[in-house]
């Protein structure tokens, strides 16, 4: 990529030159003292064994800090870094400038491993001449099934971006070498849901082949108070709703950046358009997002010159359907407010059309 979009940053590696066959398992942390020993010990408890494990502490107000001494002291491959909470992304960010590994592995604090993890992922990779591999996860307690995907990397760049969720929905389930990971832009805004999306949708596009591994490797823990925080705070509905746009408009920047305005104008997220609308500008401004109402508008127009009235149609039946209509069926009293919303809502598209 020849430039860096707004809200972006490279990567800074600490560590030029890796280290062969050297897994760094990159594990941002935040207030997870009640999992975070188990997270530890199936990384010590792994079949392959050269590996480092980064420890980034994104800000933790608990005993996760003492933890991760403790475990710095008992074994050398562990490496401890405290920074100012910013998020997921942010955390990992700081991990991989500071790895040393040919290969990045990422682990949920509060999740574990499954013994062979490292060892199978690192086999596939190689044998197939992989730039990443994708596993299957099950839940750590058994309640959600498995998450599995056997879509197949294919030999088209685009196409593989259009469909990059399918390539393993999660970071977590990922081997990838360094040198493909490191050439990811990083947003600076603090997004702390539907975050891994922004990273793999660029480690598809720098990735020539990819294979899944057909095994359970990664036991993920659903619905705990952890994984809902998502090393930051409990997320709040409105929140949530900028959350989304945030990741929305990160990922049609990196589109537009990589594929080109056409082709991220047909993958936009359709939960960030969504939620753009649920949500005020004082809201937005709460949560440091102000660039999104100048992106929204700069989008709609790219849409109504490129002629895709029917996307538009399908954004306003979406906004019509999935928000207001469904809602008036259950909130009767409120059907002149809600109608009036929107109105309100879709006037920017009305004015677009007309």
């Amino acid at each position: 990529m020849e430039s860096v979009p707004y809200a972006f940053e490279s990567v800074v590696l600490k560590y030029s030159e890796e280290t062969k066959d050297l897994i760094s398992v990159i594990i941002p942390i935040y207030n997870s003292e009640l999992y975070l020993r188990e997270a530890l010990e199936s990384v010590i408890a792994q079949t392959f064994q050269n590996w480092e494990a980064i420890l980034v502490d994104d800000g933790s107000t608990d005993r996760s800090s003492k933890i991760c001494t403790e475990y710095t002291e008992k074994d050398s491959r562990f490496k401890y870094i405290r920074k100012n909470n910013e998020g997921t992304l942010l955390a990992r960010k700081t991990g991989l400038e500071n790895s040393k590994g040919e290969f990045i592995a990422s682990m949920d604090h509060d999740d574990a491993y499954c013994p062979q993890f490292l060892e199978k992922m690192l086999a596939r990779l190689k044998e197939g001449n992989n730039d990443f591999v994708w596993c299957d996860a099950d839940d750590l307690a058994g309640k959600e099934g498995i998450w599995s995907s056997s879509t197949k990397f294919g030999e088209d760049k685009f196409e593989n971006c259009h469909k990059f969720r399918e390539f393993g929905a999660s970071l977590w389930i990922r081997l990838v070498k360094r040198n493909i990971y490191a050439k990811i832009l990083f947003p600076k805004m603090n997004i702390v849901l539907d975050e891994d999306p922004i990273q793999i949708l660029q480690i598809t596009y720098h990735s020539n082949r990819a294979e899944r591994v057909p095994e359970v490797l990664y036991l993920h823990r659903m619905n705990s108070a952890i994984s809902a925080s998502r090393t930051c705070n409990v997320i709040s509905k409105e929140n949530k709703r900028v959350q989304f746009i945030l990741s929305g408009v990160a990922i049609y920047m990196l589109m537009k950046q990589l594929l080109g305005k056409s082709q991220a104008e047909i993958i936009f997220s359709e939960t960030a358009f969504i939620s753009y609308f649920r949500v005020s500008k004082k809201a937005i401004a709460r949560h440091k997002a102000e660039y999104v109402h100048n992106f929204i508008p700069a989008f709609l127009n790219g849409l109504q010159k490129s002629k895709k009235h029917s996307l538009f149609r399908k954004i306003i039946l979406m906004l019509l359907c999935k928000i207001y209509i469904r809602r008036v069926a259950y909130t009767s009293p409120l059907v002149p407010i809600l109608i009036a919303k929107t109105i309100s809502s879709l006037s920017l598209i009305s004015q677009i059309i007309l």
